[in-house]
């Protein structure tokens, strides 16, 4: 079994039947995060942009969205700041990944992961994302 895929009698609570909408220009980084996702027991939709995330968002409940930073069109820090300001949207998790050592500052994020991202680093980060969003705010 390769080891991105979870153990068959593995717990999985935070992210057990969660929709992730992964969004990136990337064919195989979608493809492989989407693989992931996926053996996490997560629904998973994938946009090539932030204009096709937002799109997708319109039309799904999405519990989380992992999104690439830099990519044509409307970028990631982009997606994120509409998301923040929209408050149908402002809700839900926002995972920022990206090759850039530095995360842009001016965004509200609630995580950012660098590139290369191991598979159990994206799904320890989605799963504590997912957690955070059920706790009650006190």
């Amino acid at each position: 079994m390769p080891p991105y895929l979870p153990a068959p009698n593995r717990a999985r609570p935070a992210c057990m039947m969660k929709t992730v909408l992964l969004v990136d220009d990337d064919p195989a980084t979608i493809e492989a995060w989407s693989l992931c996702m996926q053996g996490e027991d997560c629904t998973v939709l994938s946009a090539a942009d932030g204009n096709g995330a937002l799109s997708i968002l319109g039309e799904q409940r999405v519990d989380i969205v992992v999104s690439d930073w830099v990519m044509p069109g409307l970028g990631g820090a982009l997606l994120c700041q509409t998301m923040k300001n929209d408050a149908a949207l402002a809700h839900i998790p926002f995972l920022m990944i990206s090759g850039h050592p530095n995360p842009p500052a001016f965004v509200s994020y609630d995580g950012y992961l660098r590139k290369p991202v191991d598979f159990e680093t994206l799904v320890a980060a989605v799963n504590r994302l997912c957690a955070a969003k059920k706790r009650p705010l006190y």
